[in-house]
């Protein structure tokens, strides 16, 4: 077995690829040192930037890494990804800062819209405990996301993170068996530099330098987001293991249950949590909200409906948890650019008289 799949021949991410045995954040930038990577240095600033293109038959796209100081570790995700990648992500000592700019999210009807989902990029800090673990799951398709993984020390005393507020005394120090999370929006300044991250190029004289002091900024905005939403009084979600075993259960419901009345308030009960658990650390894990996560699978239950030929298009909108066969069409049609009739005639061509 390839050592960058798991037992049941999944690939993994980053991780995978250069974490070694320990499968760590640390780890897979030593060995970047020395991996067929694409590599740029600058030794007077101690900055090396380095870049794996993915392999044509698992997607497209690269991974960006960058360490702009000591104890400071950034992963930029710009990948098109063909099959579903699951990684393992250990405890260690390190605060994690994610922002999802894109995700493989469909459209849907308006009405249909989780009202309460982040409609806006956010940013997802956590930290876990020794000891504790949690999976990451991509379902295939395109990700722009940034990643920066940092010391506590330096978000407390080089970045100056308010301690009076119980949310960062929780994100520096989370309790044992736990794993702290918090999600802030973040305003049009703060996603404006996340996208000049990703415009830039490595390959000018000035473009590690540029990165390096971008990234800072946005972990200097990150913690003030974090102060910000401890002094609104919002507090840090902790995750039990309990609870983050539980997400994969949650998946396999999402899967396949496409009844009407699943909700997620009625989903989150029946898992033993609380909506608010349930859907922060949904996005945190799999990269999409709950809705667009069922979404995706209900349209393509459809689609595999449709090419068995036989089945009235309004009992495939039936079940696939859909009242009247117009919402079904409209979903439909948002998610695959084409109509339950046109996908039908496609996949069930009428034999030529």
């Amino acid at each position: 077995m390839d050592d960058r799949e798991d037992a049941a021949g999944t690939r993994g991410l980053f991780r995978a690829y250069f974490g070694g045995e320990d499968g760590s954040v640390a780890t897979t930038f030593r060995n970047l040192a020395t991996a067929d990577v694409v590599r740029r240095t600058d030794e007077r600033l101690g900055l090396t930037y380095a870049r794996f293109d993915l392999p044509p038959e698992e997607g497209c796209g690269a991974w960006h890494f960058l360490s702009p100081a000591e104890g400071i570790f950034a992963v930029l995700t710009d990948c098109e990804y063909h099959t579903i990648r699951h990684e393992r992500v250990v405890a260690e000592g390190l605060i994690e800062f994610h922002f999802l700019l894109e995700g493989p999210v469909e459209l849907s009807l308006p009405q249909e819209l989780d009202a309460t989902a982040p409609t806006n990029v956010s940013l997802i800090a956590c930290q876990q405990a020794p000891g504790m673990a949690y999976d990451v799951v991509c379902q295939p398709g395109t990700y722009k996301m940034a990643s920066f993984y940092v010391r506590p020390e330096l978000i407390r005393e080089s970045f100056g993170m308010d301690l009076s507020q119980g949310m960062a005394r929780q994100l520096l120090s989370p309790r044992e068996g736990t794993m702290a999370m918090t999600e802030q929006k973040i305003d049009p300044e703060f996603l404006r530099l996340l996208r000049g991250l990703f415009e830039i190029r490595f390959s000018g004289p000035r473009d590690l330098t540029l990165a390096a002091a971008r990234i800072l900024e946005l972990l200097v905005l990150s913690v003030d987001a974090v102060d910000r939403g401890g002094k609104a009084e919002e507090q840090s979600i902790v995750f039990t293991a309990r609870e983050l075993a539980m997400f994969d259960r949650a998946r396999e419901v999402l899967a396949g249950d496409f009844s009407e009345s699943q909700t997620i308030p009625r989903l989150a009960r029946k898992l033993g949590t609380n909506a608010t658990k349930l859907k922060s650390g949904f996005r945190l894990l799999y990269g999409t909200t709950i809705f667009a996560f069922r979404n995706r699978h209900r349209m393509h239950r459809a689609m595999q409906l449709l090419a068995e030929g036989d089945t009235p298009i309004a009992a495939v909108a039936h079940a696939v948890g859909f009242r009247h066969q117009a919402s079904f069409t409209s979903a439909f049609r948002a998610h695959f650019g084409l109509t339950p009739t046109q996908a039908r005639q496609r996949l069930v061509p009428t034999d030529a008289p």
